[in-house]
């Protein structure tokens, strides 16, 4: 049951991945929504915003086409096999599944309470917000729920590069390092021009 946690990814590749992790990347957004959650790079999670629909769902399109163009380029330079475009774009989409659960627990909106809170108190920035004890626990469980869901991804997106592009070994995480920093780059770089142009 972990190893399927951990590696669905070969038991469902190709288009089925991808129509699955297409549903997984609206239904994301549709959360998102609806608590206020965003996602300004493909792995930070960021709540308070009133969000548009569309500017979620542009933002986690970005995150999902950033990471998975630079890992199939790079799986058309280092793989010794036929890479199939859909088998890289298809995990990586599904590999997003666990920032559902991100954006669902926002529903609480105990974290943003939590940081309008902590805002208010120690910095004397914003409106005086108080917040109960309950509150702040639940915040505290739903941070650490939320880093766990990080780690999750992180794990599913590299065992999904490393199924699609058969690359194994030290090899395959070095190249997924390097492409997972730029990608956190070109995804924060094009997210901060998309926030400029719906909210500035």
């Amino acid at each position: 049951m972990i190893k399927k946690l951990l590696n669905p990814f070969n038991y469902i590749a190709g288009g089925k991945s991808f129509f699955i992790g297409i549903a997984v990347i609206f239904a994301t957004s549709f959360a998102g929504y609806l608590t206020n959650t965003h996602f300004p790079d493909i792995i930070s999670v960021k709540t308070g915003l009133e969000v548009k629909l569309h500017f979620v769902i542009a933002q986690n399109i970005i995150n999902w086409l950033s990471i998975s163009l630079l890992l199939y380029i790079a799986s058309l330079i280092f793989s010794k096999s036929s890479v199939r475009i859909t088998d890289i774009f298809g995990t990586q989409a599904l590999a997003r599944a666990p920032y559902l659960i991100a954006a669902i627990l926002n529903f609480s909106n105990s974290i943003t309470q939590l940081g309008e809170h902590i805002m208010w108190k120690y910095l004397n920035k914003g409106e005086p917000a108080e917040i109960s004890a309950l509150d702040i626990s639940l915040a505290v469980i739903f941070i650490i729920i939320t880093v766990l869901l990080t780690v999750w991804m992180v794990t599913l997106m590299y065992n999904s590069f490393r199924v699609s592009s058969n690359i194994k070994g030290l090899k395959s995480g070095i190249i997924f390092t390097v492409v997972f920093i730029i990608s956190v780059v070109l995804s924060t770089w094009l997210n901060f021009a998309l926030f400029n142009q719906i909210y500035l």
